[in-house]
């Protein structure tokens, strides 16, 4: 697969297609499969899967957002991806950090507090306990795992150490979340940047 050079590549029907086509790659395909049992517990036909561009199981750094939405709402056609080359601003802001820091997203699995579509603009405390053993399995996953770096309130309050990983030494980083309208604030926008900053050093 190609690596874009620019942003918003996966409005491209083609480009989607064959990421699609590679949902089962053995570096994702563990990780999808979870992603069709949640779906199979919560009774919906399909959830975002992880774009097979990322790093997968072999990832060192987990990129942690809030719930799925915008380019990667499951109650759009087609399938969806958590993808830095979604068709939204917030996938644009991270694609754009990413090229200007460094960042390998080879390094990188993305996943949500709450990978499931959520009742509100932000998870409960429900959704959140609901989500977490969707979590723990995520992280058996990945025997590479460093880093976790949350991008906005609800992934940063939600990501509980204790309870997802309690033996398990993580480095956590918190930032802004990448999508509007709080990335338009000055301090927002500083926030993320200083996480994309961050987490480009610990991968260095």
């Amino acid at each position: 697969m190609r690596i874009p050079s620019a942003p918003r590549t996966l409005e491209s029907h083609a480009v989607r297609a064959e990421r699609a086509a590679r949902i089962r790659d053995p570096h994702v395909e563990p990780i999808n499969s979870l992603i069709d049992e949640i779906a199979r517990a919560i009774g919906y036909p399909a959830l975002p899967y992880i774009d097979p561009t990322f790093g997968g199981t072999q990832a060192r750094a987990l990129m942690v957002l809030k719930a799925p939405e915008a380019d990667a709402d499951p109650d759009k056609a087609g399938t969806r991806l958590l993808s830095i080359d979604n068709d939204d601003t917030g996938a644009a802001n991270l694609f754009d950090a990413f090229a200007r820091h460094g960042i390998d997203r080879t390094d990188i699995t993305p996943w949500n507090i709450c990978p499931f579509p959520i009742a509100g603009d932000n998870p409960t405390a429900a959704e959140r306990r609901e989500a977490a053993p969707y979590t723990r399995k995520l992280l058996a996953m990945l025997p590479n795992l460093k880093f976790v770096v949350t991008l906005g309130a609800a992934a940063r309050d939600g990501w509980k150490p204790r309870l997802l990983h309690p033996y398990r030494q993580l480095t956590i980083m918190a930032g802004a979340s990448p999508s509007p309208p709080g990335i338009n604030r000055a301090d927002q926008r500083s926030s993320f940047e200083a996480a994309m900053i961050q987490l480009a050093d610990r991968l260095r």
